[in-house]
């Protein structure tokens, strides 16, 4: 997670829990990792376009059951994956 997080130039991506639940990194001044390394604090938008504090949610992360990681971002954001 860190080497995504200080690659330059930086690529937006998506974290894919084991609920389903997608969670877009769109910058690396939106994350925290924790020391230690094992939660992710991710500011995240709920929308394109997103501006003001209310336009955005936030999620804390166990990196441990996060199950795939999406280059480049996927648009869709906090929502679990349709079947």
């Amino acid at each position: 997670m860190q080497s995504l997080l200080e690659k330059t130039p930086f690529r937006p991506f998506t974290i894919v829990k084991g609920d389903g639940e997608q969670v877009n990194v769109v910058s690396p001044k939106l994350v925290l990792l924790y020391p230690g390394g094992r939660t992710l604090h991710v500011v995240a938008p709920k929308f394109r376009g997103a501006r003001t504090e209310s336009d955005f949610e936030y999620h804390f992360i166990d990196v441990f059951l996060i199950t795939d990681v999406i280059q480049p971002a996927r648009h869709r954001n906090g929502k679990k994956k349709s079947r």
